[in-house]
């Protein structure tokens, strides 16, 4: 029986570094064609981050060149009618609106 720990076995691939594997996705056509960001997560503090379109995590600036976690090259074209999804509350009351 293995041990759980054990994640070494007998066929594993020793030609095969992690970091190329990395390097070849970062480097791959598929990120460097830029997505459009779509989506916005509003927060009931007041605070909007725009939403990566390919890992799907939070950014905590507007308008960068690549998304600081996955590295896909993001386009900013017609983000004032990106959706805005609201996390933690249902958005804001139209009655106390001005």
């Amino acid at each position: 029986m293995k041990n759980k720990l054990d994640w070494f076995d007998e066929n594993w691939n020793l030609d095969v570094k992690p970091h190329t594997v990395i390097l070849d996705l970062l480097l791959s056509p598929t990120y460097r064609i830029p997505k459009q960001v779509k989506q916005i997560c509003s927060y009931k503090w007041g605070v909007d981050f725009p939403k990566c379109p390919r890992c799907g995590s939070t950014m905590e600036r507007e308008y960068q060149r690549f998304c600081d976690r996955c590295g896909q090259r993001l386009s900013w074209r017609d983000f004032d009618d990106a959706e805005v999804i609201y996390v933690g509350w249902d958005g804001p009351d139209p009655d106390n609106l001005p």
